[in-house]
């Protein structure tokens, strides 16, 4: 049976860890804290592309990073990366409008999403990497090879990516905008 590759497998996951160090700086010091997106209509747009990517977060980890998956639930995994990856690109594009009035994105937090897209990038590719050839046929068994004895590393990713796809989604919610005939009366 074709193996998964622990020396691959355990760089993944330690490239995320550091993605997850780096995110939490952004996405909840930067974004949450101290800009406070979620709270300035010009930004709610940018808030719900950092939910978007909150709420994939979690099932990318468990599915790509926490297990050996193959076949049609690696294609999940994939699919929900590329997913994410998609949301990145309309989170970027969307940022100019959106810091508009705070003098556009910082040179701190420009050179933080550098960091992270190619951190976030040499995880994933890692982590698909660690899998054999045969994994990657939709017709392989939904798991393939033993995965190494990565769960404390991966629990961690896992717990604090459903909490903060949480706390994303508690707050669009909050400070949704007001539409239509209510509008007016919330003004």
């Amino acid at each position: 049976m074709a193996m998964v590759n622990p020396a691959l497998a355990t760089a993944a996951v330690v490239a995320l860890q550091l993605f997850v160090v780096l995110s939490t700086i952004d996405g909840v010091y930067v974004h949450l804290w101290r800009l406070r997106l979620h709270r300035r209509p010009a930004s709610y747009r940018e808030h719900l592309w950092h939910t978007a990517r909150a709420l994939l977060f979690a099932p990318v980890v468990a599915i790509v990073f926490a297990m050996p998956s193959a076949g049609p639930l690696l294609w999940l995994g994939v699919g929900l990366a590329l997913a994410d990856q998609g949301a990145g690109i309309a989170d970027a594009l969307s940022e100019r409008d959106s810091r508009a009035t705070l003098g556009g994105l910082g040179r701190g937090e420009y050179a933080l999403h550098v960091a992270l897209v190619a951190v976030h990038a040499t995880a994933l590719t890692l982590a698909l990497a660690a899998r054999p050839t045969a994994a990657w046929s939709p017709a392989a068994p939904m798991t393939m090879g033993a995965w190494p004895a990565l769960d404390l590393l991966v629990a961690g990713p896992l717990v604090g990516g459903l909490a903060v796809a949480a706390l994303h989604v508690a707050l669009a919610w909050r400070h949704r905008p007001a539409l239509g005939c209510c509008a007016a009366e919330a003004a």
